[in-house]
């Protein structure tokens, strides 16, 4: 649904430098703009591609872009020399003071227990995984004060064998505490959220939202105040339900404000105002 010219969408998380978008990345941003969506964040995950998200331009001058730097949870394993990690912190603040018109955000960092060989090369057991994902998120969380920067939060907990397992979102949750940024692709259950609404940082919903499973989200979006709400695509991963399946876009930020405008009884232009306005105040703009 198209919105009016004076009201943006915001997606606040996405990652439109990856390859998948080298064909089309113009005509995906059209299609952005045509669905309302104004302003897009482009989300660091390592050093080198938060380079490439500060540096990626459209020709499209009704689009926004702005960026984040940030290492993530994936990449921990890299960080058991601590004079790496020292590096890697230091360039990351090198690209935000190069750049601190564009930067809008650490991360996203955090904590992540959904265990892959991939992020393990040389064996690593899931603890010792975690041990170096601590390390790091607070290394960056510590930058994101240094520059007075929100933190862009990711968090996942392994719910294979307790499905009420929180331990990273009750960890995130206590190392953030004095700080304020954005959860992204909002995963927490009602116990969790009811103790992130005393934070400081807003919820993100992603596509996933609309999965006829998660349940748990919809009910989480009930509870939170539409004034702690913002949205995303995470694109290009989890497309919403209607184009589940398919590389994700911006344009698909609409269809989660649907969704979110249909749980809690507003409007759709609603949604659209509030949610882009919680991400300038969050940013000061």
């Amino acid at each position: 649904m198209p919105i009016s010219n004076s009201t943006g969408l915001t997606d606040t998380h996405s990652h439109l430098f990856w390859d998948l978008y080298s064909d089309d990345f113009e005509d995906v941003i059209s299609r952005a703009v045509e669905a309302g969506v104004k302003t897009a964040v482009n989300v660091g995950v390592d050093v080198e591609i938060s380079k490439k998200a500060v540096n990626l331009t459209t020709k499209n001058l009704e689009m926004k872009f702005y960026s984040s730097i940030g290492i993530h949870p994936h990449e921990a394993y890299k960080y058991k020399d601590d004079r790496v990690l020292k590096a890697d912190i230091e360039a990351l603040e090198e690209i935000y003071n190069s750049n601190t018109e564009k930067v809008v955000g650490v991360g996203e960092c955090g904590l992540d227990s959904l265990f892959n060989p991939k992020y393990a090369p040389e064996g690593e057991t899931l603890e010792e995984l975690l041990d170096l994902q601590r390390k790091l998120f607070k290394a960056q969380i510590e930058l994101a004060k240094k520059l007075d920067l929100p933190v862009l939060v990711h968090c996942r907990d392994d719910r294979g064998k307790n499905s009420e397992n929180s331990q990273c979102w009750d960890e995130v949750l206590e190392l953030t505490r004095d700080h304020f940024g954005i959860l992204h692709c909002y995963s927490g259950l009602m116990p969790t959220t009811l103790k992130a609404l005393e934070s400081k940082f807003l919820f993100s919903f992603a596509g996933n939202l609309t999965y006829p499973k998660n349940n748990y989200l919809m009910e989480a979006v009930k509870v939170i105040p539409l004034d702690r709400i913002v949205l995303e695509t995470d694109c290009p991963f989890l497309p919403p339900q209607s184009i589940r399946g398919k590389r994700n876009e911006p344009a698909s930020v609409g269809e989660i404000a649907e969704f979110i405008a249909e749980i809690k009884g507003v409007s759709f232009e609603e949604v659209a105002k509030i949610t882009t306005a919680n991400f300038k105040r969050l940013l000061g703009l």
